[in-house]
C-alpha cells in the first residue's frame, strides 16, 4: 500500500512539474511580446520624427479623396479580424485541441502584422479583443494557450494608432471594434472581472491617448435628437470631414448597458455602443454587428442609415459566395482573415475589395 501511494505521489508531482513548465513556456511568449511592443513604439516615434514620408492614402481608395461627396456610411472598408493576434505555438494548439477540439485549434493557425504595418498597407478597420489583467487592459485571444499578441498592452496599442494618425493626418477614418472578453478566465489567474469603474477607466483611456483625433458619439449626434435618430434622418458626415479621425465601437455584449449607463446622454462616451439588429431601436444605435452576410437583412439596415459590420469568412474557411454576399449586402465594415494585414499569407491568398483597394465606394 505504501509503495502504491508513493507511486501515486510521484506521478502527481511529475504532472504538477510538467504543468508548471508548460505554463512557464507559454508565458515566455507573452513576455517577449511585451518587449517587442515597447521596441516598436520607440522605433516608430523615432521614424516619425525624422524624414518620414506619409503613406499615399489615395492608393487605398477607389474614389477621389480630394473631391468626394461620399458620406461615412457610403463606403466599404476591408477590416482585419482579431487584428492583434500572433500565430501561437504548436504546444498551445495541442492544448486547445485536447481541451476543445482540433478543428478549433486548426482555426487559430493565423497571425497578423503589427498595427503600424497594417495601416501602412491600407487597413482602416480592426477588431481588438480586450481583457483586464492585473488592473491593466490587454489585447489577447485565448488566455495562455493562444495569447500571443502584437500589442499586448492596450494603452500602448492606442499610442501606436495615435502616432500613425499624427504622422498621416489625411488618412481615411480608422474604425476599431472593441470586444470585451470574459471567456476562459480560468486559464489565467491574473485575469479580473470588469465592473463599472473599469469601464469608466477604459472610456477615459481612449480620450486621454487619442485626444482630438477621436471621433465620438457626441460629435455625431444632432441637438435635440438621439444618436439613432441622427443617423436614420440626418445621416452621417462627409468622408472629407472625417479624414484623420479614429472611431471606436463597443461590440454588443453584456457590457453595453453598463457602459451606456456611465452617461445615457452619450455626451462623455468615447465609444459608440454597438448593437445587434433587433436592438436597432435603441437611442444609441448607430453601428450594428451582423456577422452573417445576409444580403436582405444587412441591405435593409444600411438603407435605414446604420453602419453594419459583417464577416466575409470565419474559422479560416473562405467561400467565394460568402465574399460576394458580403459585398452585395452593402455592409460598410467587411471583416476577414484573408487580408494584407496577415503576416503568414502569400500575396496570392489575400483578398481585396477590387483592384487592390481596401476602401471602396459602396454601390
Amino acid at each position: 500500500m505504501k509503495k502504491a501511494l508513493k507511486i501515486v505521489l510521484v506521478v502527481v508531482a511529475s504532472l504538477m512539474t510538467l504543468f508548471v513548465l508548460l505554463v512557464g513556456y507559454l508565458a515566455l511568449g507573452r513576455g517577449n511580446d511585451l518587449i517587442l511592443q515597447h521596441v516598436l513604439i520607440d522605433r516608430m516615434e523615432k521614424i516619425y520624427k525624422n524624414d518620414y514620408e506619409a503613406v499615399d492614402e489615395q492608393a487605398f481608395a477607389d474614389f477621389d479623396l480630394g473631391t468626394t461627396d461620399l458620406r461615412f456610411n457610403e463606403i466599404q472598408m476591408l477590416a482585419t479580424h482579431n487584428s492583434y493576434k500572433k500565430k501561437g505555438s504548436d504546444l498551445g494548439k495541442l492544448l486547445i485541441g485536447l481541451g476543445d477540439s482540433f478543428e478549433m485549434a486548426d482555426a487559430l493557425k493565423y497571425g497578423y502584422h503589427d498595427f503600424t504595418t497594417q495601416m501602412q498597407s491600407g487597413i482602416r478597420s480592426m477588431e481588438w479583443d480586450i481583457r483586464l489583467r492585473r488592473g491593466r487592459f490587454e489585447l489577447t485571444h485565448v488566455p495562455l494557450v493562444d495569447a500571443r499578441s502584437t500589442a499586448p498592452v492596450m494603452e500602448k496599442a492606442l499610442k501606436e494608432i495615435k502616432l500613425f494618425s499624427d504622422a498621416n493626418p489625411g488618412h481615411l477614418p480608422i474604425v476599431i471594434l472593441i470586444e470585451v472578453k470574459t471567456d476562459w478566465m480560468i486559464l489565467d489567474p491574473f485575469l479580473e472581472e470588469i465592473d463599472g469603474d473599469d469601464l469608466e477607466d477604459l472610456n477615459q483611456m481612449f480620450a486621454d491617448v487619442l485626444g482630438e483625433i477621436l471621433w465620438t458619439p457626441s460629435d455625431m449626434t444632432e441637438e435635440g435628437m438621439t444618436l439613432m435618430e441622427t443617423v436614420t434622418t440626418n445621416g452621417w458626415p462627409l468622408i472629407r470631414d472625417m479624414l484623420g479621425k479614429v472611431v471606436v465601437v463597443l461590440h454588443p455584449s453584456s457590457f453595453t448597458n453598463p457602459y451606456v449607463d456611465l452617461d445615457p446622454t452619450l455626451a462623455t462616451l468615447s465609444m459608440f455602443p454597438g448593437v445587434y439588429q433587433e436592438q436597432r431601436d435603441q437611442p444609441y444605435a448607430a453601428f450594428i454587428v451582423h456577422n452573417d452576410p445576409d444580403v436582405a437583412i444587412i441591405s435593409g439596415l444600411v438603407d435605414e442609415g446604420f453602419i453594419v459590420r459583417t464577416r466575409i469568412d470565419e474559422d479560416l474557411f473562405f467561400d467565394s459566395l460568402r465574399y460576394e454576399n458580403a459585398l452585395m449586402s452593402k455592409a460598410q465594415i467587411l471583416s476577414s482573415d484573408y487580408t494584407v494585414g496577415r503576416s503568414d499569407l502569400e500575396a496570392k491568398e489575400m483578398i481585396d475589395l477590387g483592384s487592390g483597394h481596401t476602401v471602396i465606394q459602396r454601390d
